[in-house]
């Protein structure tokens, strides 16, 4: 009993982190303290590339329990002279046009190497024969497995003690599609697929600079899935990057599978109802974060890129922000703002009203409200709380159902739920006005993940106003005020913004300024370069000399 109290008041009560545990953002670098690539393992001789074939081929016979895993082929070749050798690669990551003109057609015509010559020339198969842009060598076994796995293909030679990695990799994998999640009538068209090289090419097509670094980290102590850390070198702030790096290599898990495990892998705190992430699928929208000087994280086999820090601000912005002229721009986030604070508060409010301050309502649609609810059998907070669920419920199967049968189930099903209810006397109308204006709100957001954090706030806010009214949303307020300020993304606040009021960062937070006042990158993210664009962008206007 005690272990649960005292977990609940760690839960509610702020308790400062030890302080070499704090990550602060400022240009001064920060050195690892941890690095999972630090660790390295006792190698055995089996762990080595031989000089025998027979032993190589034995090895990787065993260790890809080979011939019973199927999709592993194996092909032993003589070439000149008599000489042995074998390729390992995996049926259907491969591209067979590839590995039978670049790869067998050339080993077979490679010259014989006479006895005293062998280790004199291993590196030349690779720089004179080998007919492949992507090739290199090496003495790690498990390094060869590795790149296999990953869609290589390994070439073993005898009487050489290294093994050549080609990379022949050519896997089915989705197209270039429109976004899905994130939607938008201007701008680009294109949205992220599983590929990490396609991902990070679209990247590369809008950044067409050479400061642009994508570093390649492994992910998964056995999996070592393959991702890559985006960031523009003489703009990110260096404090930033090597924190990024230094989570992404302290993550040792066995096997990591999608860009979610590493978002709850890294982000700072586990219950809070934000995420410390902002999640897109737009590449230009991942651009437009690397020239503010943010760090952008691609992981292989997954269409979704976490870009970092963000704030709770951001995440109710839209890609069409960027793209339409400033007064309707500012007159949609407006909205979006409104429905955000409709989807988590109108509930509470609602009950809140009706329950403990009657006296606001005016008093003919009191008694509108008080005559729809005559016959109705359940309290407010029982019948707000059924039809919330129910509304859920539809949403959840419209999302698992196929995409013309998902959006008629939500369209007939809202429609047919409702009547239906207000005919049975189960609820009021009213109470369906509200609940369809919440949803209504939490569909306008902008971000996903807000979404449902936007859910659970909703919850909180419908409980404490049906016991406390306006007092209870009030201190539900002033907490959850003091939760977000107490927490931070990569050593920027969550409410960075409102502690510089002077400096118009509060204004740009909520308002789009136009493209040819935003001089300067987001102070709060420190940035190396802080000038985004001279005082005067448009010359045109100057006076004529």
């Amino acid at each position: 009993m005690k272990g649960i109290i005292n977990s609940i008041k760690d839960y509610l009560l702020f308790t400062p982190a030890a302080q070499d545990d704090i990550f602060n953002l400022s240009l001064k670098k920060k050195n690892a303290e941890y690095d999972v690539r630090d660790e390295k393992e006792e190698s055995t001789a089996t762990d080595t590339v031989s000089d025998n074939i027979e032993q190589n081929l034995s090895y990787v016979r065993k260790r890809f329990t080979y011939p019973i895993n199927n999709d592993i082929v194996i092909r032993e070749i003589k070439m000149k002279q008599g000489r042995k050798a074998f390729i390992v690669l995996i049926d259907g990551m491969v591209s067979s046009e590839l590995v039978d003109l670049a790869v067998i057609k050339t080993m077979l015509e490679i010259p014989f190497f006479s006895d005293n010559q062998i280790y004199k020339y291993e590196d030349e198969i690779i720089e004179k024969f080998i007919a492949h842009s992507q090739a290199f060598s090496t003495n790690s076994m498990d390094t060869v497995f590795e790149e296999i796995n990953f869609g290589s293909c390994a070439v073993f030679v005898d009487g050489f003690s290294k093994a050549f990695i080609l990379d022949v990799r050519d896997w089915g994998h989705r197209g270039i599609d429109k976004p899905e999640n994130e939607q938008s009538i201007y701008g680009p068209q294109e949205a992220f697929s599983e590929m990490l090289r396609n991902n990070t090419a679209l990247v590369r097509k809008i950044i067409k600079s050479e400061k642009l670094i994508a570093e390649g980290i492994k992910v998964g102590k056995i999996s070592k899935t393959r991702g890559v850390m985006l960031y523009i070198s003489d703009i990110a702030n260096p404090g930033l990057v090597d924190e990024v790096r230094r989570r992404l290599n302290g993550i040792t898990m066995d096997y990591v599978i999608s860009i979610e495990e590493i978002a709850m892998m890294m982000e700072e705190n586990t219950f809070s109802t934000m995420t410390h992430f902002m999640e897109t699928e737009r590449p230009d929208r991942v651009a437009r974060a690397l020239t503010e000087g943010r760090v952008a994280f691609i992981l292989n086999g997954n269409p979704q890129v976490l870009v970092m820090p963000t704030n709770i601000f951001e995440l109710t912005h839209a890609v069409s922000d960027d793209y339409i002229r400033v007064p309707y721009a500012n007159m949609v986030r407006i909205i979006r703002m409104i429905a955000v604070l409709f989807s988590v508060l109108l509930p509470g409010l609602y009950l809140a009203i009706t329950l403990f301050h009657q006296e606001i309502i005016p008093t003919y649609l009191l008694y509108s409200i008080s005559a729809s609810r005559e016959n109705v059998p359940f309290p407010s907070i029982l019948e707000l709380l059924l039809m919330d669920l129910s509304f859920e419920m539809i949403r959840e199967a419209g999302l698992r159902m196929p995409g013309p049968i998902g959006s008629t189930l939500g369209i007939v099903g809202g429609l047919i739920l409702g009547q239906a209810a207000v005919s049975a006397k189960i609820v009021s109308p009213i109470m369906i006005i509200i609940i369809a204006i919440t949803g209504i709100g939490s569909f306008a957001t902008a971000d996903y993940s807000l979404s449902w954090s936007l859910r659970v706030l909703r919850l909180i806010f419908v409980i404490l106003g049906s016991t406390m009214g306006f007092y209870g949303i009030a201190i539900g307020l002033f907490i959850y005020g003091l939760s977000l300020a107490s927490q931070k993304s990569f050593g920027v606040s969550f409410l960075e913004p409102v502690f510089k009021l002077k400096n118009n960062s509060m204004a740009n937070a909520i308002f789009v300024n136009p493209v040819w006042k935003r001089e300067n990158r987001p102070d709060f993210l420190d940035p190396k370069n802080t000038e985004e664009e001279p005082k005067i962008s448009r010359k045109w206007k100057t006076k004529r000399q």
